[in-house]
């Protein structure tokens, strides 16, 4: 896309995000683009410290990055409710992360692919985290309903 290199997985990511909130009203998408921004702001901040300072970033750069867009899906979306916004605003703020960073280190003469494999392999497991996340909360929730429909039941003593 233009005089920047794009990977074609992370513009089916962005579409299929988009897709997700497509049905969202206005004062939700005012409040994702607020929690994309800075999400997308993080992830730049600490990929620019690491690539500037690289001694004081004591955590490896891949974990940096998931830990970085976990937090910030849950810091923004911490309700299970809203569990499919917090996975859109999760790979949409990395994605737009990436697309800072590419125009940052393109300006300043370094070549950087918008979308690497080592961003798309941080956005899959902090996808998968999130996931597995609220799979336990799910499990967490079924058995407090289970446990209290039995509770007071006197056929069990």
């Amino acid at each position: 896309m233009g005089h920047y290199r794009v990977t074609v997985p992370l513009v089916l990511i962005v579409v299929l995000a988009l897709w997700t909130i497509r049905e969202l009203p206005l004062h939700k998408k005012l409040y994702l683009f607020i929690s994309l921004i800075s999400t997308a702001m993080c992830l730049t901040g600490v990929k620019l410290v690491s690539i500037y300072d690289p001694v004081l970033v004591i955590v490896d750069p891949f974990i940096l990055d998931v830990s970085v867009l976990i937090i910030m899906g849950f810091l923004f979306y911490s309700d299970v409710a809203s569990r499919n916004v917090r996975y859109a605003s999760v790979l949409l703020g990395g994605a737009l992360g990436q697309v800072f960073i590419g125009m940052i280190l393109t300006t300043i003469g370094f070549g950087h692919t918008i979308g690497e494999h080592k961003y798309m392999d941080a956005a899959a497991v902090s996808f998968l985290i999130l996931v597995g996340i609220d799979g336990l909360l799910f499990i967490n929730r079924l058995f407090n309903a289970k446990l209290q429909e039995n509770k007071g039941d006197a056929h069990h003593l």
